[in-house]
């Protein structure tokens, strides 16, 4: 079974609170030859454009065109941002802050809920990359195979079978 495969991820796409003043709008020149029809069908659209999974160790955006994604260790600090009406229907924009870029999480419903959610994700994913760094096997300082060569190398010039100017120099190669 592959990390992949155990990884829990959650599916979200902006809230159709967040359009709202565009559906009345539409709905208010639904009278006036079907325009609002248009309208409805583009705040629609609009709604749909943008849609937004989190896993165990990223955030993904994506819209028609582009796919972003951003790993949780590399999230630097997490933000609500909510226009007046917004804060009253309990949406708003959640903004992810990296030290290279930034990602807008657009017209999610409880957004506070899910920025706690978040710093927490985010926590224990570097708490979990620490814990992997420490129990990280040492790096060997040679390459595979280097100490043996070494040795033989030495071997040989231990029975006279190298003279010491070739041993200095194929020693050189090792080092």
């Amino acid at each position: 079974m592959t990390d992949q495969s155990k990884q829990k991820t959650v599916a979200l796409e902006p809230s159709w609170k967040n359009h709202i003043l565009g559906y009345v709008i539409s709905l208010l020149f639904v009278p006036l030859f079907g325009v609002g029809l248009i309208g409805l069908y583009w705040v629609y659209q609009r709604q749909k454009t943008y849609s937004y999974t989190f896993s165990d160790t990223q955030i993904s955006s994506k819209d028609n065109k582009y796919q972003r994604n951003i790993d949780l260790v590399n999230i630097e600090q997490i933000e609500v941002q909510q226009s007046w009406l917004q804060n009253k229907l309990d949406v708003g924009n959640i903004v992810v802050h990296t030290s290279a870029s930034e990602m807008v999480l657009r017209g999610l419903e409880n957004p506070h809920n899910l920025k706690g959610m978040l710093d927490k994700a985010v926590a224990a994913e570097k708490e979990r990359q620490q814990k992997k760094q420490k129990t990280k096997p040492q790096e060997p300082e040679h390459d595979p195979g280097t100490m043996e060569r070494m040795d033989y190398l030495t071997g040989l010039w231990q029975q006279g079978l190298v003279s010491d100017e070739d041993y200095e120099k194929e020693k050189k190669h090792f080092e």
